[in-house]
């Protein structure tokens, strides 16, 4: 009877193993992992980007039947956040960008249930948290006109690893198979 339970307790710990293993690999934002470095992030995005001290921007990424911006954040060599940016242009009208906000509310809506709505001043704010990631989704009419903004932000990052006493590749776990649009 003790070498039943000991095989049972082998299988538990490798089935908890097995999936702690599959849940690493699964990406917070498109098919990035929160921590990931610059190299890694340039690596995964297939489109060519703008680099910025501590962002990398792309100009040209199709999100929901548009051609949207997207920025990474970096704090050092850690990814911190990522957002996607549809603002007003000589081709984008305000009617663009709103309708714009509300395909990419519904969607969100869709798949993370209802978000937290606020306002501060002119700007809607709607807020979704999962485990791992705060996606906030921001309209309103800012200072060169009306913009939409999705923003994803890591909730599992440090600020300052070497100050916690930990790396920061400890400190990137997977809690749940989030995947984002």
């Amino acid at each position: 009877m003790k070498l039943y339970w000991r095989v049972f307790l082998v299988y538990i710990v490798l089935s908890c193993s097995a999936t702690v293993s599959y849940g690493q690999q699964n990406a917070d934002f498109r098919k990035i992992r929160w921590g990931f470095t610059p190299k890694q992030v340039r690596e995964t995005e297939t489109a060519k980007p703008s680099i910025k001290r501590e962002k990398i921007l792309y100009t040209r990424i199709p999100l929901a039947d548009r051609t949207v911006g997207l920025e990474y954040e970096f704090n050092g060599d850690s990814l911190l956040s990522a957002s996607y940016y549809y603002y007003m242009t000589a081709s984008i009208t305000k009617d663009d960008v709103i309708a714009a906000s509300v395909d990419f509310e519904t969607f969100l809506t869709e798949k993370y249930g209802q978000g937290k709505a606020s306002f501060l001043g002119d700007i809607r704010n709607v807020i979704w948290l999962t485990p791992r990631t705060q996606i906030t989704l921001s309209v309103g009419n800012v200072d060169k006109g009306w913009s939409v903004e999705i923003q994803y932000l890591c909730r599992v990052c440090i600020a300052d690893p070497s100050k916690a006493g930990t790396s920061a590749k400890e400190e990137f776990k997977p809690l749940k198979d989030v995947k984002d649009f």
